[in-house]
């Protein structure tokens, strides 16, 4: 059945990207090779859209489809699919629980911009500048709403979000989408939103099955992403949670696992 892949999806950060945030030395010469086959290579992060085209250089941005947000705003041939538009009482209420969380620092992500109104705090500045290409500093982060489509609440915390943001934010999970997705982040979206649920939209407008898609993921939001997909992969260095559930694991995300495992899979040479 590999030899019918036409779908390739792959998270960013731990998995295609190193530590570094650097592309695998062969992506450029395998995106060629997928082309060549007609493989479509899918960009899905939890990252600001804006951000994930820019680590895409030499004209490689053009040639590749997007699942943003976690899934809450998608791309397909260079043009906005859909946002998610969170609801405007929702976003309030959230964002009063994550200013009275000590520690914890709201970022809303729309179909335009980023939005925060923290400027001192320099570790959030540190990781927010890795995800978001366009970031805007405001007074009042709930002003936005009247001013962009706000699909995702980011939360930050510096290297502890599962157990402090993550807790304080699981109540919203009865009607939210409550994602851990790092080290200092948690991702609230509107409850039918992950990136295995863009996925299947995707692989809908495309015509594509499940079992023509390989995916790759290390991380908790990337579970639905893989349980999408006909041939899930995880990284060695990803979270246990999916290193248990899922058998086929493709190699350290500091090592080109990514590119090593689609080039071994699909007798592709880079």
């Amino acid at each position: 059945m590999l030899d019918q892949i036409r779908v390739i999806v792959s998270d960013f950060d731990g998995t295609l990207l190193d530590d570094e945030k650097r592309l695998p030395e062969g992506f450029p010469a395998l995106l060629d090779a997928l082309e060549q086959r007609n493989i479509r290579f899918i960009a899905a992060s939890g990252r600001q859209y804006y951000n994930i085209r820019a680590q895409l250089p030499d004209g490689m941005a053009d040639r590749v489809d997007y699942i943003a947000e976690n899934g809450a705003m998608t791309v397909r041939n260079n043009e906005i699919c859909w946002v998610d538009e969170m609801p405007a009482a929702d976003v309030a209420e959230i964002v009063q629980t994550i200013r009275d969380t000590e520690g914890c620092y709201p970022i809303l992500c729309g179909a335009q911009c980023a939005y925060f109104e923290n400027g001192d705090i320099e570790e959030m500045l540190f990781h927010a500048g890795l995800y978001y290409a366009r970031l805007k500093l405001v007074p009042d982060v709930l002003e936005a709403i009247s001013d962009d489509a706000i699909c995702k609440i980011a939360v930050f915390h510096n290297h502890d979000a599962e157990h402090v943001s993550y807790p304080a934010l699981l109540p919203y999970s009865d009607r939210m989408q409550v994602a851990l997705s790092g080290d200092c982040w948690v991702d609230v979206m509107n409850k039918s939103v992950s990136k295995g649920a863009a996925l299947q939209e995707l692989l809908r407008r495309m015509d594509i099955a499940p079992e023509h898609c390989m995916a790759f993921g290390d991380y908790l939001n990337d579970m639905e992403l893989l349980e999408a997909s006909g041939h899930p992969y995880v990284m060695e260095n990803a979270h246990p949670q999916l290193l248990e559930r899922f058998p086929n694991t493709s190699g350290h995300n500091n090592h080109g696992g990514v590119v090593t495992t689609i080039c071994r899979e699909l007798g592709i040479e880079v």
